[in-house]
């Protein structure tokens, strides 16, 4: 009798070490809405160093044509070597990035995310109550022998 106590128990606990090591759900939607976020923060970087980069060449094509020795031109053709080259890889970042952040732009896309932002409110305080102790309320009172106190 005793053993079977006991392994009901540990039946018990494990069930429940079971519950408590799944990840909740919250916390997978917190994920997908920080990966929209932070498309949207890479795209924005990568188009503000391409718009200054941009603005670096018109610079640089000035110093080249002002540059008074082959020397000084192969300094500035170095550096716009190396503006184009970090131009190239801020483009590539946004190209990976844009369609996320041209479907997120979208009204309906955006109008979905503000649901989501929504569903994770309510799903946190659902998990906290199925995670929390539990205490069971009677429906009925006095000693549950339906009759009422």
């Amino acid at each position: 009798m005793q053993s079977e106590e006991t392994e009901g128990k540990r039946t018990y606990m494990r069930r429940e070490a079971k519950l408590k090591s799944q990840v909740n759900q919250s916390a997978r939607l917190e994920e997908f809405l920080a990966w929209v976020k932070e498309c949207e923060e890479q795209y924005r970087t990568a188009s503000e160093a391409v718009a200054l980069e941009d603005r670096r060449l018109q610079d640089l094509l000035h110093e080249m044509e002002f540059a008074a020795t082959s020397k000084e031109r192969g300094r500035v053709a170095t550096k716009l070597y190396r503006s184009r080259k970090m131009r190239r890889e801020q483009k590539d970042i946004m190209k990976r990035n844009e369609q996320v952040v041209e479907f997120f732009r979208e009204q309906p896309a955006r109008a979905m995310l503000k649901r989501i932002n929504q569903l994770v409110g309510r799903q946190k305080t659902e998990e906290q109550y199925l995670d929390g102790k539990r205490t069971y309320k009677p429906r009925v009172e006095g000693g549950g022998d339906g009759k009422g106190a």
